[in-house]
């Protein structure tokens, strides 16, 4: 924040404060934290080793593809708690403000409240 001292017409000093342009909002600025401590290089070495494709390439993505997907992901939250993944990575928002970007590999899960009728 920056502060801007002016006079109005009857002599008093008004102080404006204004948001510095370069200041990210604080969910974005999580999101670029994120991303830059994610092992993207770790990601990829499991996904070649597993020839793991994703449908819409044919063919184990790169690094940057991974990252741009993880963006996605991540964007897409938009600072709202739920979960969103696609081609093994998950990118979750918590009601706590927690950001998370994981990549999944295998998962198993119960819940007591699903209906069991209806899987």
């Amino acid at each position: 924040m920056s502060c801007i001292p002016s006079i109005d017409s009857r002599g008093g000093i008004r102080i404006h404060f204004r948001a510095m342009a370069s200041q990210k909002p604080r969910f974005e600025q999580q999101v670029e934290e994120v991303l830059e401590t994610f092992d993207f290089e770790r990601v990829h070495r499991v996904m070649e080793s597993l020839s793991w494709t994703w449908a819409n390439l044919d063919r184990v993505p790169t690094r940057a593809e991974l990252a741009a997907e993880a963006r996605r992901l991540l964007a897409e939250l938009d600072g709202k708690p739920g979960v969103l993944g696609s081609g093994g990575l998950r990118a979750s928002y918590k009601e706590d403000g927690t950001l998370s970007l994981k990549f999944i590999l295998c998962e198993s899960w119960s819940d007591l409240n699903e209906d069991l009728a209806a899987r």
